[in-house]
């Protein structure tokens, strides 16, 4: 039996969290799973035993130093209980502490996101400097794209040897039973009009204030279109004030965060991503699940490589791109509007491609069709085989 773990602060309220519900659900019956976890939020379904890497919680700069060096010794000791043989983890502050809590055992790290764009400020220097004196100490580093595997190996200098490239993998069928549930009847009268849905945290990372924009522009031609966000985050209040301040507040539904957020997507008319960087966006290949027509900022890292696969993984759009299954667009990282810039230019592809779509019924349905083809080759069957292979 081999005995593996999986740490992570929490199993809610992430792409990162998700795929690891994902992977803990689907492991063969002789992998005995451990998910370690910082704390005691969970909303993703999962399969394994927990435990708690229990350590202070603060904002202190010091004492979130000694928070990670509990982490690092109540790490060890629950590897050691627990004869681990393979320790993986998700996202950058895990990393660190399964490396520095090594016993005798195998690690595996999981970059998700493209790191360059990532780190930033104080705690983005110091990740930057750890991960480039730590992460070759690693046994295997799973990424989710071709170019945050450049990015580690350029950026970051890290081996290329230890680099393996792993998409992240969905439950469709799942995901397809979720998305015919009933939407409320609250809700309803939203979904009977041109809709516009996106889904992920109200951070400066996914860039909703250009889709806001972008809705109040398509409004002067298409009067009733709606636009639903999904998630919860820090930028709630400027959001919304900057919808009030567009005139479109009666336009814009911020629903917060939901546990089936596939039956508003399959029900909207278009999934829009507008975010700045990423690393292999869930919340796109979710949408593509739903049958749900996607249009997505050219952002580094995973859109292209979803929407575009034939293409150049460096090449960035700076026009509309109508790829194979779905739209491409420019990034746009004009955050002062929600400081009450005005822009327009900037985001004409936004806004000419939710347009086109919403007026375009047989180009709607060729990407509709298009997208629940493309995600085939992320079925979780498909993907699960590269981590047992890799765990194994």
């Amino acid at each position: 039996m081999k005995n593996i773990s999986i740490t992570i602060p929490t199993l809610s309220n992430g792409g990162a969290e998700r795929v690891v519900s994902n992977i803990s659900l689907n492991l063969p019956d002789d992998i005995n799973n451990n998910i370690f976890l910082y704390r005691d939020e969970i909303t993703y379904d999962y399969k394994g035993k927990i435990d708690f890497i229990h350590s202070i919680e603060s904002n202190n700069f010091f004492r979130k130093i000694i928070a990670s060096i509990q982490r690092i010794i109540n790490l060890r000791k629950l590897k050691k209980k627990n004869n681990i043989n393979k320790s993986i983890s998700f996202l950058t502050n895990p990393n660190v502490i399964n490396i520095l809590s090594k016993v005798d055992e195998e690690i595996i790290l999981s970059v998700r996101n493209y790191k360059s764009k990532q780190v930033n400020g104080l705690n983005g220097t110091i990740y930057k400097y750890l991960m480039r004196l730590f992460y070759n100490k690693a046994d295997n580093i799973v990424v989710v794209s071709e170019l945050i595997k450049h990015d580690m190996i350029e950026s970051f200098n890290v081996d290329e040897d230890k680099i393996l490239v792993i998409y992240n993998p969905y439950d469709i069928k799942k995901i397809e039973s979720l998305s015919n549930e009933k939407i409320e009847l609250e809700y309803k009268d939203i979904f009977e009009k041109p809709t516009v849905i996106t889904v992920g945290s109200l951070s400066k990372q996914k860039g909703h204030w250009n889709l806001i924009k972008a809705i109040s522009e398509v409004r002067k031609e298409i009067p009733d279109i709606q636009l639903v966000i999904l998630g919860k985050g820090e930028l709630k209040n400027k959001l919304v004030k900057l919808s009030e301040d567009l005139g479109v507040a009666d336009r814009i539904h911020f629903l917060g965060f939901v546990d089936n957020p596939f039956k508003y997507v399959k029900n909207a008319d278009i999934f829009v991503f507008p975010s700045l960087y990423e690393g292999f966006p869930n919340a796109l290949v979710e949408a593509m699940a739903c049958g749900t027509p996607v249009i997505s900022t050219d952002c580094k890292s995973g859109p292209r490589e979803i929407l575009a696969p034939d293409t150049d993984i460096f090449k960035s759009v700076d026009e509309i791109e109508y790829e194979k299954y779905g739209i491409l667009v420019p990034v746009r990282d004009n955050v002062k509007v929600l400081e009450g810039d005005n822009f327009n230019e900037e985001i004409d592809g936004l806004v000419h491609s939710i347009k086109e779509l919403l007026v375009n019924d047989n180009l709607r349905q060729e990407y509709s069709e298009l997208a629940k083809e493309r995600v085939e080759d992320f079925k979780i069957d498909l993907i699960m085989e590269e981590w047992v292979n890799l765990i194994k």
